[in-house]
């Protein structure tokens, strides 16, 4: 008769597993030794059975005869205890399979009435706070709003393309809204990209509003240029403004022919500008060339006397 061996135990083919309704005939050793591995047997399935194992587990012997079926280790009674205390077991996710995590394991809760874990923030009501802000019939506005509402636009910063595109942007919307009105372009700027000052003068020179500048505190490199490049007779500066010009600087690097085209491109963008300052200024393409041989930096008045703007705003100093 074909003897099975499994975690330390001796077992036989018979499909009878009630080792106490098992014949002695059937047993493959004397009774003292049976004995023993009925206690050992017993420990085991009280332990297995008192294990959270899920699905039950279930163990197959293999015979070594060929012929031999398989026979699970634990009949169906004890299948279906198994898995009456594994359902009786806690969750180890707590409350998650209640809420519909799960969908196993029924529950008449609505999903929905189940109280979050942390408090919902609830949005206030009305607009955000805007800081700075200015108060207005239809409420606060920030300070960029309010000057764009008075068709003023403000550079304050070096121009490079992302300045251009915004000031591009307000001046092709204000113009869109009202092309018989004035537009004032506030300038502090140190200067920037040449491409993105000559993309704004473009845009300055297209539309139909007439647009003026004004210069605070500084209005030096091609800052300086767009002063210039306003409406004649709105161009203007506060007492204390300081305007420098200069030829463009550029910087070449790379194979020798990409530095000779850099530099060709940096002669022309000069020749450019210089012919931009004569017709802005009145004054003769030589004597531009040579105040903008060096940086030259000019007062308000010398400014006003040179032509690149048309008049001085008066303060108390």
């Amino acid at each position: 008769m074909p003897v099975f061996v499994a975690a330390g135990f001796s077992f036989c083919s018979c499909p009878n597993i009630n080792l106490e309704s098992c014949p002695p005939p059937c047993l493959s050793s004397p009774e003292p030794e049976n004995f023993q591995h009925r206690k050992k047997l017993r420990a085991l399935l009280a332990v297995m059975a008192g294990l959270a194992i899920s699905p039950p587990l279930s163990l197959t012997f293999s015979s070594r005869t060929r012929n031999a079926k398989p026979t699970s280790y634990l009949s169906r009674n004890q299948r279906n205890l198994t898995r009456r205390i594994v359902s009786a077991l806690p969750s180890p996710y707590g409350d998650s399979l209640k809420a519909g995590l799960s969908s196993n394991v029924s529950s008449n809760k609505d999903p929905r009435s189940i109280a979050p874990r942390s408090g919902v923030i609830v949005a206030k009501k009305g607009n955000p706070p805007v800081m700075p802000s200015v108060m207005t019939p239809g409420g606060p506005l920030d300070l960029s709003s309010v000057l764009f509402r008075n068709r003023i636009i403000f550079i304050g910063q070096p121009i490079n393309a992302q300045v251009a595109q915004r000031v591009i942007s307000q001046l092709v919307t204000l113009a869109s809204i009202d092309d018989k009105s004035d537009i004032l372009i506030y300038l502090n700027c140190p200067g920037g990209s040449t491409y993105s000052v000559l993309a704004i003068y473009d845009c300055m020179s297209w539309i139909k509003p007439k647009v003026g500048t004004v210069a605070f505190g500084v209005a030096a490199s091609q800052g300086a240029l767009l002063l210039a490049g306003g409406e004649k007779g709105m161009r203007y500066a506060m007492p204390n403004t300081r305007v420098m010009i200069h030829q463009p600087q550029t910087g070449c690097g790379g194979h020798v022919e990409d530095v000779r085209r850099q530099v060709n491109e940096a002669i022309e963008a000069r020749q450019k500008i210089d012919r931009m300052y004569a017709a802005f200024t009145g004054q003769t393409l030589e004597t531009v060339q040579q105040y903008t041989e060096r940086d030259r930096f000019l007062s308000a008045s010398e400014a006003l006397e040179f032509g690149l703007i048309d008049g001085l705003l008066e303060t108390e100093y």
